[in-house]
């Protein structure tokens, strides 16, 4: 079964207090996180992550390596999708290569690393990627990157970040759940499109 989630941003507590998170700091989060992760998904399962698994930013340029490293405390497989801040590693720390920087990950328990993917579950196709913006036509686009701050749902398809599962993976079932709930309810809605 395939899971999703993105926007964890693992090795800094500043992302704790920027989004409300309710834990007292990074090592309580991360436990927690992984404890729920490990609770929802076997190892035969596949996590996407959707970029952002660890913070990289100029105010946080400190404990990376060590933050992606805690991929080993995953039970099931961790299919990176990078991210703008993993985008920041691999220009600082690879050359500016992807290839390299994909290659130490898998060195150091990720399953693979990608820029983006297309994958298909329950007779729907789906496109994977960190940023919305970046959304395919005829498909349903899975992202990350905004955190909170624009909602779980858009026309073109669903936020996975962290913050709007409760820290929970959101699983295929979950994922068509609220693809019913999107062609139901929320596409049609004048109020969640804004237009008046």
């Amino acid at each position: 079964m395939y899971f999703f989630t993105s926007d964890t941003h693992f090795g800094c507590d500043e992302i704790l207090l920027r989004e409300n998170r309710p834990f007292k700091n990074m090592e309580d989060f991360k436990d927690s996180v992984f404890q729920f992760w490990n609770s929802q998904a076997k190892a035969t399962d596949t996590i996407y992550h959707l970029g952002d698994f660890v913070n990289y930013n100029k105010t946080n340029k400190l404990g990376w390596q060590k933050a992606l490293e805690e991929v080993k405390q995953i039970n099931a497989k961790v299919i990176l999708i990078i991210g703008n801040n993993e985008q920041r590693i691999i220009e600082e720390f690879f050359d500016k290569n992807f290839e390299k920087f994909r290659q130490y990950c898998k060195g150091i328990g990720f399953f693979d690393v990608k820029q983006d993917d297309y994958i298909e579950f329950n007779n729907e196709k789906f496109y994977l990627n960190h940023f919305p913006r970046n959304h395919k036509e005829n498909y349903i686009n899975l992202f990350g990157h905004t955190h909170r701050t624009t909602g779980l749902w858009k026309p073109y398809g669903l936020n996975v970040g962290c913050d709007l599962n409760h820290f929970y993976l959101f699983s295929e079932n979950e994922i068509e759940r609220l693809l019913s709930l999107k062609t139901r309810y929320w596409d049609d809605d004048i109020d969640n499109l804004c237009l008046s």
